[in-house]
């Protein structure tokens, strides 16, 4: 983490930590801030919990594969996939788990018959209240997993009002610092003529072409 906080210090992005919240919670503190500062927003993840920020103003490009595939999601995308709006997700989400979150599934139950549950009840607080109602051997599955999918819903709410060390103004991408990004790619042997000049190219300012000797800059490209 070290490395990265200091090539992305180089390269003038911000990175932002609040100690006892995750990443998600500041990204949706800032989206949240942001729409309202009336921004419009994109969120880039691999993370699915942050569909419960997609609105008019607020779109999630979400990974598939890597970087290399991505869908783009509105509020039309979301009901469409999902047939959830925006406010449903994390009520879902805490019915489908996420093991990589380490939030449990209900055994049996599948994402199909969680979305089918929230669009009948309407809500996850309708459904547990209820759950009697859900009938055959998934109304039992349901029933035996309360607990465990009460608290994953206490979980999958993103914190929209976290207190940041800095503003959405606070956030915008500044030049390169040429010397200490050149260093850092030599010092990580990063030496690739194609790779760093992509690099360079990114600052959108004045860089060293591939070849060139440190210290010399030229328009990039």
């Amino acid at each position: 983490l070290k490395i990265l906080d200091d090539l992305l210090a180089a390269m003038g992005l911000a990175t932002v930590r609040v100690p006892g919240y995750e990443a998600d919670d500041v990204i949706a503190t800032l989206a949240t801030t942001a729409e309202e500062q009336g921004y419009e927003v994109l969120i880039s993840t691999g993370d699915r919990d942050v569909l419960q920020l997609v609105s008019d103003n607020i779109t999630v490009l979400y990974y598939i594969r890597g970087v290399s595939e991505a869908t783009r999601f509105t509020p039309e995308r979301l009901q469409e996939r999902y047939g959830l709006t925006p406010r449903q997700y994390p009520d879902f989400a805490a019915l489908r788990g996420d093991p990589s979150d380490n939030l449990p599934s209900i055994p049996g139950i599948g994402e199909k018959t969680a979305a089918r549950w929230i669009r009948e009840f309407g809500s996850f607080a309708a459904l547990v209240e209820r759950a009697g109602e859900v009938p055959g051997k998934a109304g039992d599955k349901l029933r035996a997993a309360l607990e465990s999918v009460k608290l994953n819903r206490r979980l999958t709410e993103l914190v929209r009002d976290v207190k940041l060390p800095v503003d959405v103004a606070g956030l915008r991408r500044r030049p390169y610092d040429l010397p200490a990004f050149t260093a850092l790619l030599d010092d990580l042997e990063f030496r690739n003529p194609s790779l760093r000049e992509r690099l360079f190219a990114a600052d959108g300012g004045t860089a060293r072409p591939a070849g060139a000797a440190p210290g010399a800059t030229a328009e990039a490209g």
